[in-house]
């Protein structure tokens, strides 16, 4: 299962990498601080998929929503991205949600929130 974290505080990374690895024995991350890092990576491996992006809503430079706005434009659902899902310190976070962009975990979180959220995408598949 491919997995990416993007986050620009790696504090957060680390905790959803641990965590989910912890659980799923097949799973493997790639790590990014920023959107745009992410996006060039797709770019320069056009045959990588995601199988779940958990992505920061706040970040310096591009947001998690226009990244998500940047994965709906650019590629079909589900062709490179499977799900993506929110990880971000909103309470309330007003954004359609479709069947690429699956949901939210708030910060702080806690190992149970991302294990539940991870086993949902993957049950939705």
């Amino acid at each position: 299962m491919n997995c990416v974290t993007i986050d620009d505080y790696p504090t957060y990374s680390d905790l959803i990498i641990k965590y989910v690895t912890e659980e799923f024995e097949d799973a493997e991350f790639e790590r990014f601080t920023s959107a745009e890092d992410f996006l060039e990576f797709l770019e320069e491996d056009p045959d990588y998929k995601v199988d779940i992006l958990y992505c920061d809503v706040e970040m310096g430079g591009m947001s998690g929503v226009e990244l998500a706005q940047k994965i709906r434009d650019h590629y079909q659902i589900g062709s490179r991205i499977k799900k993506m899902v929110f990880v971000t310190s909103y309470r309330r976070l007003w954004i359609d949600f479709d069947g690429q962009i699956y949901g939210k975990v708030s910060k702080p979180f806690d190992r149970q929130d991302i294990v539940n959220i991870t086993y949902e995408l993957i049950d939705t598949d």
